[in-house]
């Protein structure tokens, strides 16, 4: 639904305001003042949206997310020039590896963006429920990137106001207090987001959406009662599972920020002639000829978890023989022969400039949050209700009862990757599961040709990046890197 990618409207204004990321590059750190900016609550408004922008980077949700699904055994990327496949079979991986350092670059990009608006809208004379809302709406995404950011590299710099260069150079935080500041935020977000929005502020975070982060990190950091906690709230908030039928539809521009099960989703908006603001995620896939080969491919290691009547194996890969966009799929352009579809849509002239959101946050994740909470808190009996609405959506039969609590954290964990699949979620499960997982997990992808996957301990966080400590001597690298 273009007409309602609102957020997206002042874009050419953002970017002019915020500029090109060259001095981020260098040290994402430090930022600059704006003594003739923030005086007014439209100039408030513009800071948020440069805020929101930041998601829309390749190594953010435009590619990195849905990209980092191939360095999983769920996926395949064949080139070197981005780093992904170096990083899948680990050789080559280190500190000044391009995409540990971009992620960082472009997390505290945000961070410094979030922060000159948290710092400088308190003093501007505007309406109060709307100052309220638009810091919500910067410490939800704050707290967003620096979730992502101890999710990767554990322990990081805490950056909370606008800094100087020489005050930039700071040591790293660690991860347990940076948690705190995320659940606080999180909390504010909650307060003072509200349920929904008009039609020309579509996209922008909700109440929902804080809860549904709150209920991801404090499972991730295995806080089990507060992630029931969190979940539990979805009750009343009016989210629930689209049909079957529409599982496909939800993550094409048909059904975006416009379906029961969408909390949060990055908005892109293809066909504008901006640089930049529309997704790439059909040039990726190599579903349809004009697309060219494929970046990266589902591996036949990730087929095979699927049973045949599972609808989510037809909505997410695209196989040989498959009529996909009037033509039928022949694996040509995929080393697998597979290819990904969620999130492509089937037009042979979108390419770098696609309309299809980035959905973050739905209910079947809360679900499956809920189930894994229940489960490593209280045992399988909470967790079934929950993980069944999702097998039983997909065209599975109810899990059997009398599970063991491995059992079922087996089962959860399956369902997790297949659901998920593609969404940015799988590689950070392996990540907080722990070194065994990632390691079976790499080494269990042995179908594609020439392809062998190392595993070394060190992967179970990523390098801090190399470029940084040059220039911040007070940066201690993570162990074996």
């Amino acid at each position: 639904m273009k007409k309602m990618k609102r957020i997206f409207l002042p874009i050419i204004l953002v970017l002019t305001f915020f500029g090109c990321s060259s001095e981020l590059d260098l040290l994402p750190l430090n930022t600059v003042t704006e003594p003739t900016f923030w005086k007014t609550s439209d100039d408030a408004i513009t800071g948020v949206n440069g805020v929101y922008n930041t998601l829309a980077d390749n190594y953010q949700y435009r590619d990195f997310f849905i990209h980092s699904d191939a360095i999983t055994n769920n996926g395949y990327s064949q080139y070197t020039f981005n780093s992904y496949l170096e990083m899948s079979d680990g050789s080559g991986f280190d500190s000044s590896s391009s995409i540990p350092t971009q992620v960082w670059n472009r997390c505290y990009e945000g961070i410094v963006r979030a922060n000159r608006v948290i710092t400088n809208i308190p003093d501007i004379e505007m309406d109060t429920n709307l100052k309220n809302r638009v810091l919500g709406e910067s410490r939800f995404l704050r707290a967003l990137f620096y979730s992502t950011l101890i999710n990767l590299y554990g322990d990081v710099p805490l950056i909370l106001e606008i800094q100087s260069i020489e005050e930039s150079l700071v040591s790293r935080t660690a991860k347990s207090e940076i948690l705190a500041q995320i659940l606080e935020d999180l909390d504010f977000a909650e307060a003072n987001l509200p349920s929904s929005y008009s039609s020309q502020d579509i996209g922008r975070a909700t109440k929902a959406a804080a809860i549904g982060l709150k209920s991801r990190v404090y499972l991730y950091n295995q806080q089990y009662g507060e992630a029931i906690s969190e979940a539990n709230k979805f009750g009343t908030l009016g989210y629930d599972l689209v049909p079957a039928e529409q599982f496909s539809d939800m993550f094409l521009p048909v059904l975006e920020n416009d379906n029961s099960e969408s909390i949060f989703e990055v908005q892109f908006l293809g066909q504008t002639g901006v640089a930049n603001v529309g997704s790439m995620f059909n040039q990726n896939s190599g579903t349809l000829k004009t697309f060219g080969s494929s970046v990266f491919s589902p591996v036949e290691e990730f087929v095979a978890i699927f049973d045949d009547e599972d609808i989510r194996l037809t909505a997410t890969v695209l196989r040989p023989g498959d009529v996909f966009g009037e033509e039928i799929y022949d694996g040509v352009n995929s080393p697998t022969t597979y290819a990904y579809k969620k999130f492509v849509t089937p037009d042979p002239t979108v390419t770098t400039d696609g309309d299809a959101n980035f959905v973050v946050l739905r209910y079947a994740e809360i679900l499956l949050n809920l189930a894994e909470a229940q489960n490593e808190l209280n045992g399988p009996d909470g967790a079934y209700a929950p993980i069944n609405r999702i097998r039983n959506r997909a065209g599975l039969d109810d899990l059997s009862t009398g599970l063991t609590k491995e059992q079922m954290r087996d089962a959860i964990k399956l369902e997790r990757r297949k659901e998920l699949a593609f969404e940015g979620h799988h590689y950070f499960d392996l990540l907080r599961y722990g070194g065994d997982d990632l390691k079976e997990a790499m080494e269990s992808v042995t179908s594609v040709i020439g392809h062998t996957r190392v595993f070394q301990e060190r992967f179970t966080l990523w390098p801090i990046p190399q470029p940084q400590i040059n220039i911040n001597p007070n940066l201690a690298q993570n162990p074996g890197w």
